[in-house]
């Protein structure tokens, strides 16, 4: 096993962070810096092979070709590159299965999801715990004191869980949390069970970095194994990037059954989008993947229409899962959701003022409810500018980053070569919603419970009377020709 601790310093840490602030205390197994008055954020990353897991959990993947979890907050929460990749709030799991029997994997993550060799569920869920829970019971041993501390003050807003067969057969973990003010001593303990990399760095930018990169500078020790930590300054490309953005979502009034989503946006231009031009034939667009629960969906056909989307400020819809039925109820719908991508359209010219684009969705029937009334939790989206380059001169190689995320959703859906994302970030607009929640609550009307069997009455009766108003009909038009005859 090994582990891998980054720390993210906000830039008013670069005039604190030199040899003499950073101590590797006597036991060797732990590293301290500071004190400091700066903004952080860490990352814990851990490596373990198939025969380092649970028996039961290493079977399991040993029959499956691929296996991601990714999990995202629903809180308000800001970050520091490199740790700055956006997700919708919420559990995504996807799955493909090496042979035809992964049922055991669903009883593990408790999703019912189908009956495909390739599968894909989400949820909405806004804390670890019992996960976390489970995982000091399999991984802290007794003695490991460091493990059961982290497990049980978990505060991420950020885990991604990877495995792939094909990849050395290795179990990749990676969580972080917000961003923190830090006004005392910094310290990151290590457990004499695995090796432990720890990481303490500031942006920087190292001479003839590239407008693809993104430098860090600090220090780097290994616990147990290095007396003094080593100075380190490094470039290298970054798939995920700060716009420098923000936004805010909500529904507009009235809602009904088919509400309209707004994206409001601080501004319609991307800072870098000129320095980026300048090294080539790149194009940045605005784009925005949204996560809709079964009771909500957006209708591919609707967006296909040029003119109701120049009204909404959009310019496309670039990808809708499948299948998306467009009649059935809530209740009767059997996928969890859907996704779409969707290309927006900033005004023109682009002046750096504030703007807005419309997404128009549809509620199924959901079951009826003692109030007339549901409410329906959809997660915000993630909002970003996609830049590519269709020049083989200006690829970044993203293989050099050592913080790489991949497997995001909506990344899959763009040329992962050609491709960086400068994400804007969510925040939740005064008097709106929940102000410490990324999701948007949707008030559906429903049918009031009891009301169904007047319904179903109502429904008998007028069938009842259709029928018969057919059948005197044919009655008549037959005894007219009868007596014509």
């Amino acid at each position: 096993m090994r582990e891998r601790v980054t720390l993210i310093l906000g830039p008013e840490a670069a005039s604190q962070i030199d040899p003499s602030a950073l101590k590797v205390r006597p036991s060797g197994q732990e590293v301290a810096v500071g004190p400091l008055r700066s903004a952080v954020v860490r990352q814990h990353r851990l490596t373990l092979t198939l025969d380092e897991l649970p028996a039961d959990l290493g079977g399991i993947l040993r029959g499956v070709e691929a296996v991601r979890l990714r999990w995202a907050s629903e809180a308000v929460y800001d970050s520091l590159e490199p740790f700055c990749s956006r997700t919708s709030p919420g559990l995504w799991v996807s799955l493909t299965a090496l042979t035809g029997d992964w049922r055991p994997l669903l009883a593990f993550t408790h999703a019912n999801i189908g009956g495909r060799p390739s599968l894909v569920f989400y949820q909405l869920i806004d804390n670890l715990l019992p996960f976390t829970s489970w995982a000091e019971r399999q991984f802290c041993r007794e003695s490991d004191t460091v493990c059961h501390k982290l497990l049980q003050s978990f505060d991420a807003v950020s885990l991604d869980i990877s495995f792939d067969s094909s990849d050395d057969n290795l179990l990749r973990v990676a969580a972080h949390g917000a961003l923190k003010e830090q006004e005392e001593e910094l310290t990151v303990s290590a457990s004499g069970n695995r090796r432990t990399e720890i990481g303490i760095f500031t942006k920087d930018e190292p001479p003839n970095i590239g407008p693809f990169e993104m430098g860090l500078g600090g220090f780097l020790t290994v616990v147990g194994e290095h007396k003094e930590p080593s100075p380190t300054l490094f470039a290298f490309p970054s798939r995920h990037r700060l716009s420098g953005a923000s936004f805010s979502s909500a529904f507009l009034s009235p809602t009904g059954l088919h509400p309209t989503l707004q994206l409001n946006l601080s501004t319609d231009t991307l800072p870098a989008e000129k320095a980026l031009a300048a090294t080539g034939d790149v194009e940045c667009k605005p784009y925005a993947h949204l996560t809709l629960p079964k009771a909500v969906f957006a209708d591919r056909y609707q967006l296909q229409d040029e003119l109701l989307l120049a009204s909404k400020n959009l310019t496309a819809l670039r990808h809708s899962s499948r299948p998306v039925d467009l009649e059935a109820p809530e209740y009767a719908t059997k996928t969890w959701g859907s996704t779409v991508l969707l290309e927006l359209a900033p005004p023109a010219p682009r002046t750096g003022k504030p703007w807005s684009a419309q997404v128009p969705l549809h509620v199924r029937y959901l079951r009826p409810t003692a109030t007339g009334y549901a409410d329906v939790q959809v997660p915000y989206p993630a909002v970003f500018w996609a830049c590519s380059s269709p020049s083989q001169d200006a690829l970044p190689n993203f293989a050099n980053n050592p913080f790489d995320r991949l497997h995001v959703g909506y990344d899959s859906l763009f040329d992962l070569d050609r491709t960086t994302f400068w994400h804007v970030s969510p925040v939740v607009a005064a008097g709106v919603g929940d102000v410490d929640r990324l999701v948007n609550s949707l008030t559906v009307p429903t049918l009031g419970k009891g009301a169904e069997a007047v319904v179903r009455l109502g429904t008998t009766a007028v069938v009842c009377l259709g029928f018969a108003w057919v059948l005197r009909g044919v009655v008549g038009s037959l005894s007219g020709k009868r007596r014509g005859g």
